[in-house]
């Protein structure tokens, strides 16, 4: 490998990527890309399909081998020798990894984890339909135990349950199996997993089992009940299943066939779940982990996310750093039950009962006094990452905002007869239970920082190119009111906007203080405050 590199060269373009280089990353990705490929064909080699099968995996391949290789060169030091030579065993890990997936995915290879041989002698993608290398036609589509031994039958609820296992890892949204497909599988399903050479029933057996599946699980009549369907078949818009039952049919009797398991989330939506998940900041990656594998549980062997590869997170879970990231695992199981608690309080107008805390010098949580709050809950929203719950405080029938990480001793507030005691009301815009159509992102907006003063009207003077700042603190909650020719801090003509927000007077002072020169705010009251901030600012630093 190395004749296009010496090691010492590897080594080194390694620590030049890690350190961010890009040049480097493209030599060394030139370097490897070659050697990868020949990874990948050293073990299609040895696999029986045609060449142009062999080519459509080798992509899937060559992507799992970067795979390997990336992970190498996160663990290689120079104490373990020649980086190619580690970095093989990764690479053709993650390659036999993925071949195992896409030759088998009811997990019937030859090859188990517990190291016990099972019931196939080969079992790959000829005998799985709609897969890659089911597209290849074969004579000899089974090559199976001839003396797996007669165990015995199964009984009518182990075939049901059977099929339908068959049907969950098999189909999917956009993959069926016919009837014949399903025996077929199913005499392999009971040899992997039982090593039970029975034969399987007879056809019409198998077509009374899935028609009773059929039944149990689906609407009798198709309408307005698509959502209701857990397995679909050819023709259960046409009602084909009713009119075979009822002899509702002219000629020929009705094919029932192509059935595919309906799965509790869309590709799509798992995506969007498995997305969200890897980004939280409020799991660890070993909660992470679980939950994916779990996700990735519902759906069937075809599904592929870049996240997962079946094993483990397919990138480092801690690279994705947040506020909440690294805390402790009790303290991100408090905040979820806090707002577990919150939010079954909002779903039943329910009042609740708490201490607000603060941080101390040791990094401890504390009471800011032994005073209990009481607040009537009206939302929950998330600002800049932090938790709050927005209500009504019964002390002083204020709105107020509390950040929920900083609750403790949280409970539903009861009665002495143990009811719910209900919320408080106001004329708060957002009041839960009259208005259904309070926008969150405007509140949040007029209420920078979650501050609690009466938000006014104020006009600001930014960059015609500077729209960005606007929109990461106001969303789309603002205005163009004028446009104006002026100087930059260079002496440059540049154009400049009048924009207007609704926003914290007070919090409007501290921002425009964080990015300086880059806005000016225009209204005099505004002005004044701010120049009398950095007044006691620069006499802090004299």
């Amino acid at each position: 490998m190395n004749k296009y590199l010496s090691d010492p060269g590897v080594k080194a373009l390694i620590e030049r990527t890690k350190s961010g280089d890009n040049k480097a990353w493209e030599e060394l990705y030139e370097n490897y890309k070659k050697y990868i490929h020949e990874c990948c064909w050293k073990k299609l080699r040895k696999l029986e399909m045609t060449d142009s099968l062999k080519n459509e995996i080798e992509e899937d391949l060559y992507m799992a081998g970067w795979q390997g290789f990336i992970h190498a060169t996160k663990n290689h030091d120079s104490e373990k020798g020649k980086f190619t030579t580690y970095a093989t065993y990764y690479i053709d890990g993650e390659i036999s990894k993925e071949l195992d997936v896409l030759l088998n995915p009811l997990g019937l290879t030859g090859r188990s984890k517990t190291g016990k041989k099972t019931g196939i002698i080969r079992a790959s993608l000829e005998e799985i339909p709609e897969t890659k290398v089911a597209r290849q036609k074969t004579e000899d589509r089974f090559q199976v135990r001839d003396d797996a031994p007669d165990r015995g039958k199964y009984s009518a609820e182990r075939r049901t349950l059977q099929i339908l296992d068959i049907l969950k890892t098999l189909t999917d949204e956009s993959k069926s199996l016919s009837k014949d497909e399903l025996m077929n599988l199913l005499k392999i399903y009971r040899i992997a997993k039982y090593d039970n050479g029975v034969p399987v029933e007879s056809p019409n057996t198998i077509t009374s089992t899935l028609e009773d599946i059929l039944l149990e699980l689906d609407p009798l009549e198709y309408g307005e009940n698509e959502e209701k369907y857990r397995v679909k078949y050819d023709g259960y818009k046409e009602d084909r299943l009713n009119k075979k039952i009822n002899k509702d049919y002219c000629g020929k009797t009705p094919d029932i066939t192509g059935f595919s398991y309906v799965h509790t989330f869309t590709d799509s939506q798992l995506d969007q779940l498995i997305g969200q998940v890897c980004f939280s900041s409020m799991l660890s990656s070993a909660e992470k982990a679980e939950l994916i594998r779990k996700l990735v549980g519902t759906a069937s062997a075809y599904y592929r996310t870049p996240f997962w590869d079946g094993e483990k997170i397919r990138f480092d879970p801690k690279a994705i750093h947040g506020r909440l990231s690294g805390q402790r695992a009790e303290k991100r199981e408090q905040l979820a039950e806090n707002l577990k608690i919150i939010q079954y309080a909002v779903n039943n107008f329910g009042q609740i009962r708490f201490r607000y805390n603060r941080y101390t010098d040791d990094k401890k949580m504390i009471p800011t006094s032994e005073y209990i709050r009481t607040l009537s809950p009206y939302h929950l929203v998330v600002y800049h990452d932090d938790f709050f719950c927005i209500g009504l405080k019964t002390y002083d029938k204020g709105i107020w905002h509390y950040r929920v990480d900083l609750m403790s001793d949280l409970e539903i507030a009861k009665d002495e007869n143990g009811k719910i005691i209900p919320i408080e009301v106001c004329s708060f815009e957002g009041l839960p239970i009259f208005n259904a159509c309070w926008d969150p992102e405007k509140y949040m907006s007029e209420h920078m920082n979650m501050a609690y003063d009466e938000p006014e009207d104020i006009r600001i003077k930014i960059k015609n190119t500077d729209y960005t700042i606007i929109h990461d603190w106001f969303g789309d909650h603002y205005e163009k009111v004028k446009e104006v020719v002026g100087k930059d801090e260079k002496g440059n003509e540049v154009g400049y906007d009048i924009v207007k927000v609704r926003t914290s007077p007070n919090m409007i002072v501290h921002w425009a203080m964080q990015y300086g020169v880059r806005v000016e705010i225009m209204d005099e009251n505004i002005r004044k405050k701010i120049r009398e901030e950095i007044k006691k600012v620069g006499d802090l630093y004299l």
